[in-house]
């Protein structure tokens, strides 16, 4: 019971710190929406689709790998090594990047932003230092979460928020800098929060130690990563280019912003959970009923899941248009379909599994390659004849093909019997809830009580999908607590690391 207790636990923190980052950002929309037209919006999502490809090139596969490694040895010189070397090889990396970006903004921002876009240059030297700084903070922000120092994570982090939030409102606001402001506020809070990252880092961390033969195998770990992140990457923002090329900048805009909702949802429901997941399989792989707990954490996780972003999906459309002006309108039904696409998504998060902890990370690159290669037809196909809403059905067929392809490939080295007939069950019960209060129910009812609807129809559903192995899992504890007081003994190694799973 120690990993799920564990993984429960902080998770719960980093739940905290991201709950408070998205109603940051929900209570700073309208002031966004109202200062940035939607083609200001779509030059932003354009940045941040270079500026992510290349932060996922440079450190997505080293993340993963320095935190792997990390486990192979409890020896702090071990330690030592994997992190010196992690920070070494990505700062490097990051370097030989940024300069040739740096030297060619200009032509990044004609051929990228168009040559209507005024200051395009100073915009991709904004965007591109704070990547170097960021990229760097990524590295640190994994030494904490290895460590599993959660409060410590979440309070540096909503330090860096409160910054960037202060930033933003009064480059924005009081001197109307327009998206040269976003991006200011974006990088002077990045090198503040890079800073404090790497305080802790360094006095926290052992002596400075490279090892050039533990990089090379953290290197091979990580680069089958590195595409199955870029692909990922570009499955999750190409559209965006798509759309300016077929629609237009503000069609960009409007689409940005309803993918930038869905995303910050998905955010909010995986960072947390997937902030110690990533760490937790490795406890639970040495657990004699690791099939068993694997199983069950499927059903828990797709269900929750489910739940929460279909809470979104239908909060959404009483919420939003008090946010915005009339010129995002479009928004709001665009969510629901981008949410049932990265749900989706979400669900390799259990698919993976048997890549990591067999170190076989390449058999996540096949799911990419399937993913992007759907991802650039459907777009192709449908951008031109439904605009906005061919990119959202886009991202629901790239993310079908890359889960599942990602499933199939890792079940060559582990099978894990997912139980499949109650994964439909909930994700038939999940959708069908949905169409019915979007469509027969809340035409019928003003904002109040479609929200008030929506609020309850997740809790039935909670009760529905959890309610017996809730329960059970309860009464468990109970048990285990009453036997304690009764007997006076501690609990054994046996109830300890085996829970009871269904």
């Amino acid at each position: 019971m120690k990993p799920l207790k564990e993984l429960l636990k902080h998770s719960s923190i980093y739940m905290l710190g991201q709950i408070l980052t998205r109603m940051a950002s929900v209570l700073l929309l309208p002031l966004y929406t109202h200062q940035l037209l939607p083609a200001d919006y779509g030059v932003l999502a354009i940045l941040d689709l270079i500026t992510a490809i290349l932060s996922t090139f440079i450190a997505s596969g080293m993340v993963s790998a320095v935190t792997r490694y990390h486990f192979d040895q409890e020896d702090e010189r071990h330690h030592d090594r994997v992190w010196w070397t992690g920070m070494c090889m990505v700062a490097g990396l990051c370097t030989v990047i940024c300069i040739p970006a740096w030297m060619s903004g200009h032509v990044m921002a004609n051929v990228t932003l168009g040559s209507d876009v005024a200051n395009g240059r100073w915009m991709y030297t904004l965007a591109i230092t704070t990547l170097w700084f960021s990229v760097i903070g990524q590295i640190a922000e994994a030494y904490l979460r290895v460590l599993k120092w959660s409060g410590t994570f979440v309070a540096i982090s909503m330090g860096r928020l409160l910054l960037n939030v202060v930033l933003n409102v009064w480059l924005l606001v009081g001197l109307k800098r327009g998206v040269e402001g976003v991006l200011t506020g974006n990088l002077v809070a990045t090198i503040i929060h890079t800073a404090v990252l790497m305080v802790v880092f360094l006095k926290t961390r052992g002596r400075f130690a490279i090892d050039p033969e533990l990089g090379k195998r953290m290197l091979r770990f990580a680069a089958p990563l590195v595409v199955t992140a870029i692909a990922s990457m570009l499955m999750h923002e190409a559209d965006r280019y798509f759309l300016r090329i077929w629609q237009s900048m503000e069609q960009v805009g409007i689409y940005s912003l309803a993918h930038k909702i869905g995303f910050a949802v998905i955010t909010l429901c995986l960072l947390p959970f997937s902030s110690i997941w990533h760490v937790a399989i490795y406890d639970f792989e040495r657990l004699p009923n690791s099939q068993q707990l694997f199983q069950q954490m499927f059903s828990w996780f797709s269900a929750g899941l489910g739940i929460l972003l279909l809470g979104a999906a239908l909060c959404i459309h009483p919420v939003l248009p008090l946010l915005t002006p009339d010129s995002y309108g479009d928004s709001a039904d665009l969510i629901s379909v981008i949410l049932l696409g990265l749900f989706m998504h979400g669900m390799v998060l259990m698919f993976e599994v048997p890549a990591l902890l067999s170190k076989r990370t390449r058999l996540m690159v096949p799911g990419s390659v399937v993913g992007l290669v759907v991802n650039v037809v459907a777009n192709m196909l449908l951008i031109p004849v439904l605009g906005a809403w061919g990119a959202a059905w886009a991202g629901v067929l790239t993310y079908a093909a890359f889960s599942m392809t990602v499933l199939f490939s890792c079940r060559t080295v582990m099978k894990i019997a997912y139980p499949w007939t109650r994964f439909l069950i909930t994700v038939t019960l999940l959708c069908g809830t949905y169409l019915v209060l979007r469509y027969l129910c809340f035409p019928l009812m003003s904002p109040w009580p479609q929200l008030a609807l929506s609020v309850v129809s997740c809790v039935v559903l909670t009760g529905i999908l959890y309610g017996r192995e809730g329960l059970s899992l309860l009464l468990d504890r109970l048990q285990i607590i009453y036997q304690k007081k009764s007997v006076g003994v501690q609990k054994s190694p046996q109830t300890l690391e085996t829970p009871r799973v269904r």
